[in-house]
């Protein structure tokens, strides 16, 4: 099983390379393909990922008409907290209410009764709970919450400063390369000195000669 709260590139592939890795490590060396155990891979993301409605989705290895399974050795699952939408509790499934737990946007009251109808739901609490209590632990936990926030920050302030470079470098590219054409155009002319060439375009005077030569050499 594996949670992301930050989105990953390639989560598909990176999935399935996972799974195979934890699939092969099932058969031992020497022994019969039949002995292979059955690999189940769940991925708990809190982005949305797949372009589905429902928050959780089974992929498996089926032919292309999708009637044949090949093998029920394969199974990769993805349940997407954003698409988790609130319903009465009284008609949840379980793996609604473990869903709806974890999502952590229900009141004190709404979880406390998703924690009475299911057992393995109301461990979960009690131990969250006794960890909270362990100031040891929440000072660690939220030093870790602290880190994927600055991680997450940073990462997007790298990329919109990239892009901001990005852009500022394609503009004054622009400008260069337009000035370039200028200078050009007033050299094919021949009534300017290369210095009212140079200060007409604010290009270097070394750059106004260089072009000059060149067009000498292209006549």
């Amino acid at each position: 099983m594996e949670v992301q709260v930050q989105k990953r590139q390639n989560m598909g592939q990176r999935s399935l390379y996972y799974w195979a890795k934890l699939y092969q490590s099932t058969l031992r060396r020497g022994e019969d393909y039949a002995h292979l155990r059955r690999t189940i891979s769940i991925n708990l993301l809190g982005y949305t990922y797949l372009p589905l409605k429902g928050f959780h989705h089974m992929y498996g290895l089926y032919d292309e008409t999708g009637e044949h399974r090949l093998t029920e050795d394969l199974e990769i699952h993805f349940l997407e907290l954003p698409k988790v939408t609130r319903t009465d509790i009284r008609r949840m499934r379980t793996l609604d209410k473990w869903m709806a737990f974890i999502g952590n946007k229900l009141s004190n009251e709404e979880m406390e009764e998703i924690a009475m109808s299911e057992a393995a739901i109301n461990m979960a609490w009690d131990r969250i709970e006794t960890f909270m209590r362990d100031a040891g632990r929440r000072r660690k936990y939220e030093q870790r919450e602290k880190y994927e926030h600055d991680y997450v920050s940073d990462m997007n302030g790298s990329r919109r400063e990239g892009l901001a470079e990005g852009l500022a470098k394609g503009r004054a590219e622009g400008r260069v390369e337009s000035a370039r054409s200028t200078a050009s155009a007033l050299i094919a002319l021949g009534k300017l000195s290369i210095e009212q060439i140079a200060a007409a375009t604010q290009l270097p005077i070394e750059e106004v000669e260089r072009l000059a030569d060149m067009k000498m050499t292209s006549l």
